[in-house]
């Protein structure tokens, strides 16, 4: 690891990283079974919310009760523990962990019990042997049409069998020839733009001197085997990159502030913008096939152009909804889980957790997903 994060920080100057794993992080790693064998049974409906640390906790009755299923030890925003995305796809959940350390794909096909997501077949060169080692620097997972996509920093991987064999794409001289010039992008976060398209679109920061201030965009129209660099039109008026969600049929980008979001309805080609939200310092998410940003004051919009408010309740952070319209919130700065049934307009705690003791990054909960899994 020692090589590896001396590379790292050759190549990254202003980003400190906590890349060393200890023995008993090792341990832990090479203690979780392989997967690759999954069997979905999208039956039972299934909340799905983690935070650093691998933790992962689980509701299936609808968000009243919560159970934490999965903790592997401590961890902060560099490191082999660092958790902060879950993705879902045909009855599967998948958890990437580690930024910075070596990353790891956790899966489960009932939400209850978890494994790596690889089988061990493809065995990827971050992991210098370990076949449970991933592609390095994954930033997050994004899951469509069966198929898992990880993006992170410069590499792309994608399995389209549920773990049994992978795919990786590296953008290491692959735009060499682009008009643009060097490529030099981090912090990749991809998102899946409905079954109508198929495509999976990352977005990525700028951390070059000169380009797009939004930072990058990637598009996949093969699963997450290939990607190319767009070129997106509408976008030179954002302030800086920010976040990006797709509710199956349109995507939605705010700056960095979410004050102003802009819109797209072919994939990411082209973008309708800058349209005020009403709000700022909210949290993009996308609830019944509506955006909503949840802050201090919260916005809902089912277009991205005109937003209304939100009851006042509504707490700040990440909202998910069930398929029966209930409510969970969650945030990075908190400890707990609320719970609506009745549109937002009121809220009932109804999981609390004790943070790890632990400095470099809040120890909430910081991302969650709903779908069907076994029972």
């Amino acid at each position: 690891m020692k090589s590896i994060a001396l590379t790292l920080a050759l190549i990254l100057p202003l980003t400190s990283f906590a890349a060393e794993e200890s023995p008993e992080d090792a341990k832990i790693r090479a203690s979780i079974p392989l997967g690759g064998d999954f069997k979905p049974n999208p039956k039972v409906g299934a909340f799905v919310v983690v935070g650093h640390g691998a933790r992962i906790i689980v509701s299936k009755d609808d968000g009243q009760t919560w159970k934490q299923a999965f903790f592997a030890a401590p961890g902060a925003d560099h490191g082999p523990w660092a958790t902060k995305s879950v993705a879902y796809t045909n009855g599967v959940f998948a958890v990437p962990v580690a930024w910075g350390g070596p990353t790891i794909f956790l899966a489960s096909d009932d939400a209850v019990n978890w494994r790596h997501l690889t089988s061990g077949a493809t065995k990827l060169p971050e992991g210098k042997g370990d076949p449970r080692v991933m592609t390095g620097f994954t930033w997050g997972l994004a899951g469509g049409k069966g198929v898992f996509v990880s993006s992170g920093y410069m590499t792309f991987s994608a399995t389209a069998d549920l773990g049994k064999t992978f795919t990786t794409f590296g953008m290491w001289g692959k735009f060499k020839d682009d008009p643009r010039g060097n490529l030099s992008t981090h912090h990749i976060g991809a998102v899946y733009c409905g079954d109508a398209s198929g495509r999976f679109l990352a977005l990525g920061d700028n951390r070059g001197d000169s380009g797009p201030k939004f930072g990058h965009l990637f598009a996949s129209n093969d699963l997450g085997k290939t990607w190319k660099w767009l070129a997106p039109k509408g976008l030179d008026a954002s302030t800086g990159r920010g976040k990006m969600k797709c509710n199956g049929k349109q995507l939605v980008m705010t700056d960095p502030m979410a004050a102003n979001v802009w819109t797209s309805t072919d994939a990411g080609e082209s973008w309708d913008g800058p349209h005020s939200t009403g709000t700022q310092r909210a949290t993009l998410n996308v609830v019944n096939g509506e955006f909503w940003l949840c802050g201090k004051k919260s916005r809902a919009s089912v277009d991205g152009q005109t937003w209304r408010d939100l009851p006042a309740a509504v707490p700040e952070g990440q909202v998910i909804a069930s398929d029966k319209g209930t409510l969970v919130s969650i945030h990075p700065q908190r400890f707990n889980i609320q719970r609506s049934t009745d549109g937002g307009q009121s809220w009932q705690e109804v999981h609390t957790f004790e943070p790890a003791d632990i400095k470099g990054g809040a120890q909430g909960l910081r991302d969650g997903a709903f779908g069907l899994v076994a029972p």
